[in-house]
């Protein structure tokens, strides 16, 4: 049903976490939870419709215009979205890196994710899209197509310098400390961010958090108690820690554990509903 790959370019590998090809073929539905993440998700879509809810997204075949191609990005969220799929549907996705899109738009990533999930007007990208569904291979088609948009965009070596700092769980560095370490204003390091990356830098440390207590859990060679992960993640404490969790997923970290899902192996952590 999903199969997660690993670009083949090592320029892309730098910016791109992974490809994934998501194929559903059902008379219901299928439905998943997925949470707050750093990265940033862009599909391609073909004879579908989308709705879009309260933090849910709807996909359905669309049997009257099977050839209709579409594109979607994900923003920044700071709750779970619900995503449904409806019929059959063959979805073609790019994972990117906290800052690699940035690389292959011209927009502001806030102009194009200003919301959790919305639909990418590009001629260019659709065009393309249109191309990619009928490739025999997808994925070298979709690889030639990014490399041959993708730009070098030294601005970008401050931001990536904030995100490290800000995702470092080995200090805890406030949203000021980061800016003067830095040497930039707060307001405008905060502009800058929000500009680059579609969220606030406070927000992005408290997904980034997150999603390092999820790589403890899940990728760890070792048993990790909740007690571990708090500190290992540096949360405060653990019920800092569980309160955080709770807005986040919506479920304290238990069952959260419990019914979270490794979707391919370990790269995708879904609840499968």
């Amino acid at each position: 049903m999903l199969n997660t790959i690993v670009p083949r370019s090592t320029l892309l590998q730098k910016y791109i976490d992974s490809f994934y090809l998501f194929n559903a073929a059902t008379d219901g539905s299928i439905s998943y939870l997925a949470f707050p993440h750093t990265n940033t998700g862009l599909s391609f879509f073909k004879g579908v419709s989308i709705s879009r809810g309260h933090n849910s997204v709807q996909i359905s075949e669309q049997k009257s215009d099977p050839d209709l191609v579409c594109i979607e990005i994900l923003g920044k969220y700071m709750q779970p979205v619900f995503v449904n799929y409806q019929g059959t549907i063959e979805e073609i996705s790019i994972v990117f890196k906290p800052l690699g899109i940035n690389r292959f738009i011209r927009e502001d990533h806030s102009e194009i994710a200003a919301d959790f999930s919305q639909p990418f007007y590009n001629e260019a990208w659709l065009r393309q899209a249109n191309l990619l569904f009928s490739s025999e291979d997808k994925i070298e088609h979709l690889e030639q197509f990014l490399l041959s948009i993708f730009q070098e965009k030294d601005e970008f070596e401050l931001m990536q310098k904030s995100i490290d700092l800000l995702q470092d769980e080995s200090m805890e560095m406030n949203v000021s400390d980061v800016a003067a370490k830095l040497d930039l204003n707060l307001k405008t390091f905060q502009r800058s961010f929000k500009k680059i990356m579609a969220c606030s830098p406070s927000d992005y440390r408290r997904i980034a958090k997150f999603r390092h207590s999820l790589h403890l859990k899940f990728h760890s060679n070792e048993i990790k108690t909740l007690t571990n992960i708090t500190y290992e993640s540096n949360y405060s404490d653990q019920s800092y820690f569980i309160r955080e969790f709770r807005k986040l997923t919506n479920q304290n970290p238990g069952l959260f554990f419990k019914e979270a899902r490794q979707v391919d192996g370990d790269k995708i952590i879904w609840e499968i509903l």
